[in-house]
C-alpha cells in the first residue's frame, strides 16, 4: 500500500516538502550531480522563488505534460511567476487546490462535464463565498487551459465558449457612495483617525489602488509630480503614472505625511513604528483591518462602503476617457486586464475637501 503524504505537502509538486521554512526537493538517485551533489537541494522560501529555481534546472516539454500535475507544474514556471506579487500568491494557493483535485488526471482526457463536476466540488468545500470560491479557481483552470492550447500540449480548449459556464454571482451588497458621501464620511467627528482621513482623500481624487497608495514612498513625490508605478503591471507592462501636483494633491501629500509623526521612515502612510502596511507579499492586512473597524464602528451596514468602490467613484467623476487615462487602463473598454505600456502624465481630480 502506497504512503500517504503528509499533508503539508500536499498541492506541492512531486518530491516537493516544506521543511525549516523554505521549500526543498527531494532528490532522485542518480541525479545527485545535476543538483550540486545535494540529495534535498533547497528551491527557495516563497512559492514562486521555489518555482523559479525548479524551473530552471528541470525545463519541461510539451509531450512531456500528460497529467494536471505536469501541466500545473509547468504554468506556475512558465506563466505565474509574470504577475503581480499578490497574484502569484493567490494563484498558487488555487493551483494547490486544484492539483490535489484533479492532478492525477490526463489532460487529454478533460471534457466539459468534468469542468462542471469539479466547479461543484469546489464550491461545496469553501467555507463561505462558495460561488466566488469556484469561479476564481475555474477562471485560473481556463487560462491553464488556454496555454495549454497555446503550448501544443492539447489541439481543443474543453472550457471555451459554449463548453462551460461559471457561477453567477450575487452582487455585493456594499455600494458605490458618491463624491460627496465619501468627503462627508471623512469628517473629523466619523473618521477620527488622521491618517485614514489622508488616506480616502488621496484615494478619493487619484483612484489609485489600496497597493499602489500603501507602497508610496518620499522618493516618489516631488514638487511637480507623485509618481507611481501600477503594482498590478509591474511585471508586465511596468506601466508608470505621473500625477501633476496640484495644491489639493500637495496639502493631502502634507496630512499623510504629518501622521505619525516619524520623519525617518520612507513611507507616505506608515504604522506608528515607521513600517510601511504593505508587506512583501502586497498583503495589507494591517490596514484593512482598520479600515473595517472604521466602517463597523462609524456606520451602519446600510451606508458602509468598501475600500476598493472609490476607485469608482472617481471613475466616475468626470468624462469616462479622462477617467480611464488617470486609472491606468489602456482604453475606455478595457478594465483591469490591459493597461497602457507607456508613462502616463495625469491630473488628480479636484473635490471640496474638509481641512
Amino acid at each position: 500500500m502506497a504512503r500517504q503524504r503528509n499533508p503539508e505537502h500536499r498541492g506541492l509538486p512531486k518530491g516537493w516538502r516544506q521543511k525549516n521554512g523554505a521549500y526543498r526537493y527531494l532528490v532522485p538517485k542518480g541525479q545527485e550531480d545535476f543538483w550540486d551533489g545535494k540529495t534535498e537541494f533547497k528551491l527557495g522560501v516563497t512559492l514562486s522563488e521555489a518555482y523559479q529555481v525548479f524551473g530552471a534546472r528541470m525545463e519541461s516539454t510539451p509531450d512531456q505534460i500528460q497529467t494536471f500535475a505536469h501541466l500545473f507544474d509547468h504554468y506556475s514556471i512558465k506563466v505565474t511567476p509574470t504577475k503581480a506579487s499578490r497574484t502569484q500568491i493567490d494563484e498558487q494557493r488555487m493551483l494547490r487546490k486544484l492539483r490535489e483535485m484533479v492532478g492525477r488526471n490526463r489532460v487529454e482526457s478533460w471534457k466539459p462535464k468534468h469542468s462542471y463536476k469539479l466547479r461543484n466540488k469546489i464550491r461545496d468545500t469553501a467555507k463561505k463565498s462558495g460561488k466566488k470560491f469556484a469561479n476564481r479557481h475555474m477562471a485560473l483552470l481556463k487560462h491553464v487551459f488556454t496555454k495549454a492550447v497555446e503550448w501544443g500540449i492539447i489541439d481543443d480548449h474543453p472550457m471555451k465558449a459554449g463548453n462551460f459556464k461559471m457561477y453567477t454571482e450575487e452582487r455585493s451588497k456594499l455600494r458605490t457612495p458618491s463624491v460627496d458621501e465619501v468627503i462627508a464620511s471623512i469628517d473629523p467627528y466619523k473618521c477620527p483617525n488622521p491618517m485614514l482621513r489622508a488616506y480616502v482623500k488621496l484615494k478619493l481624487i487619484t483612484g489609485l489602488r489600496m497597493t499602489d497608495i500603501l507602497g508610496i514612498t518620499k522618493s516618489d513625490i516631488t514638487s511637480e509630480h507623485l509618481t507611481v508605478v501600477v503594482s498590478k503591471t509591474r511585471n508586465k507592462t511596468g506601466q508608470t503614472l505621473k500625477f501633476v501636483m496640484t495644491d489639493q494633491l500637495q496639502t493631502v501629500i502634507d496630512e499623510a505625511n504629518a501622521y505619525p509623526a516619524n520623519t525617518l521612515s520612507p513611507y507616505l502612510f506608515k504604522t506608528s513604528k515607521g513600517e510601511s502596511y504593505l508587506k512583501e507579499d502586497n498583503r495589507c492586512d494591517g490596514f484593512q483591518t482598520i479600515w473595517q473597524y472604521w466602517q463597523n464602528n462609524y456606520f451602519p451596514p446600510d451606508n458602509q462602503y468598501s475600500e476598493r468602490s472609490i476607485r469608482k467613484t472617481n471613475a466616475n467623476f468626470d468624462d469616462l476617457e479622462t477617467a480611464s487615462e488617470r486609472l491606468g487602463h489602456a482604453s475606455t473598454a478595457t478594465t483591469k486586464k490591459h493597461y497602457i505600456d507607456s508613462e502616463s502624465t495625469v491630473v488628480p481630480i479636484t473635490v471640496q475637501l474638509k481641512q
